[in-house]
């Protein structure tokens, strides 16, 4: 690792070893990353498999029936497993979107328009889909820790807020795993992320995945964000017993 020139991509390494390997994450060789192919998970996808290059890493794409350009990410999946060749890189696609459809968009006019047209929380929905449904992968695949990309510089959208957090920890602890934003506070600044990636040896595309609802990010109260929330979980409880508390 000495090639690295950058303290900061040497922090994200140890932090990610230091993270996984501390006694309460019970790590044993094996996890699944939420994986858009952009920066931030790139860059937790990297710094994983330095810190453990004889590991196992399950790379998920969540389709939830809303992205363009998906193939995107299945190339850089592609970059990542030829960069770390001793790293055994599962890419996996979990199509969601009957799920979005029916919990997400069903009733997407009601929640917009009880709250009198201030918020649209579509986004909250998803991303509560996206982490159940890697929750349900990971124990399908008898995996116990699931990471993301997530980032402090984004703590302001819905979707990363203590309130959204909270709910989210919920739905993995009661499915029994570990979740993890493992270099969360590292990825403060997109010209260090940056930096990272070159350093790594990451190139990200041009052309990103994008979702249809990606530009209708708004700020929200709290209080909208846990009631938003606690009636799409209700929704989630409903459709699979794994939730069950």
């Amino acid at each position: 690792m000495g090639r690295f020139r950058s303290e900061h991509t040497l922090e994200a390494i140890e932090t990610m070893r230091s993270r996984l390997g501390a006694e309460e994450v019970d790590f044993r060789g094996r996890a699944v990353l939420l994986f858009s192919g952009g920066r931030d998970s790139s860059v937790v996808a990297s710094a994983y498999c330095h810190a453990f290059p004889q590991s196992e890493l399950h790379l998920l794409m969540i389709d939830n029936g809303l992205l363009s350009r998906m193939g995107c990410t299945k190339r850089q999946a592609e970059l990542v497993k030829g960069l770390f060749p001793n790293t055994d890189i599962v890419f996996h696609v979990k199509r969601v979107s009957q799920m979005m459809r029916e919990i997400g968009m069903q009733d997407v006019e009601k929640d917009f328009t009880e709250r009198g047209h201030s918020t649209l929380l579509i986004c909250l929905a998803c991303k509560l889909i996206m982490g159940y449904s890697a929750m349900k992968y990971a124990r399908e695949t008898g995996i116990n820790i699931v990471m993301d990309g997530y980032a402090n510089r984004q703590r302001d959208y819905p979707e990363q807020t203590d309130e959204f957090m909270s709910v989210l920890r919920r739905v993995y602890q009661e499915g029994e795993v570990v979740y993890l934003s493992p270099l969360y506070e590292l990825l403060s600044d997109k010209d260090l992320v940056n930096q990272m990636l070159s350093e790594l040896g990451i190139t990200i595309p041009r052309q990103e995945p994008v979702c249809m609802w990606a530009n209708s990010f708004s700020t929200a109260e709290p209080k909208e964000i846990t009631r938003y929330l606690e009636r799409k979980l209700e929704q989630l409880r409903a459709n699979d017993p794994i939730l069950h508390v």
